[in-house]
């Protein structure tokens, strides 16, 4: 099972939340899905996700989740999230 960080930017200002996405991006390993939860779609992160396998869920909030492409597992986990 993957474990899950929850980075939680809804209540910084720019651009602190795109900081905090890219400094995790740097460390996230195999087994590890970030959950970015914005209140609004990054539209500045979005290229940098391309190396990434990401999925979006955009409802009052955004919740974006990452993993590594290779990831399988987390790929699954990440599908039943969203």
């Amino acid at each position: 099972m993957s474990e899950i960080i929850e980075l939680d930017v809804r209540e910084l200002s720019a651009p602190e939340p795109i900081q905090e996405a890219l400094s995790a991006l740097v460390h996230l390993k195999k087994g590890v899905i970030i959950h970015f939860w914005h209140r609004m779609r990054p539209e500045m992160l979005m290229p940098r996700l391309e190396a990434y396998h990401y999925k979006i869920k955009e409802e009052d909030e955004v919740h974006l989740y990452i993993c590594q492409k290779d990831d399988s597992a987390s790929i699954a986990m990440i599908d039943t999230l969203v």
